[in-house]
C-alpha cells in the first residue's frame, strides 16, 4: 500500500526501503511535484529562515550549516503547512 511520502507501508523504515523512496530512512525523495512551486518553495523556505532569525539563508552554501539550522528551517515550514492545511479544511480564512 502507497503512503502519502510516496514509498509503501510494506518494510516502513530504514532496513525495508523500497525502490520508490520515502517513508523514513533518508529515501532523498525532495521532488517538487508541482514543477510551478518550485519557486513558490524558495520564497517560502527564506522567509520561514529570515523569520528564524538567520540571515543570507539563500547565499549560503547549505553544507556549512549545521544540521540543526536547516531542520529547524524544514520544521518550521512544515509546521507553517501543517497550520494552514487545518485552517482550509476547518473553513476558515487565512489568517
Amino acid at each position: 500500500m502507497a503512503n502519502v511520502f510516496g514509498g509503501t507501508t510494506a518494510g516502513f523504515g530504514a532496513a525495508g526501503q523500497t525502490a520508490g523512496g520515502g517513508g523514513g530512512g533518508g529515501g532523498g525523495n525532495n521532488e517538487i511535484l508541482v514543477s510551478s512551486a518550485r519557486q513558490a518553495m524558495e520564497s517560502f523556505k527564506n522567509q520561514t529562515a529570515s523569520e528564524l532569525g538567520i540571515q543570507n539563508y539563500a547565499q549560503q552554501y547549505k553544507g556549512d550549516l549545521p544540521s540543526r539550522v536547516n531542520g529547524s528551517v524544514g520544521g518550521y515550514m512544515v509546521k507553517k503547512m501543517i497550520a494552514l492545511a487545518e485552517q482550509q479544511l476547518s473553513g476558515g480564512t487565512s489568517r
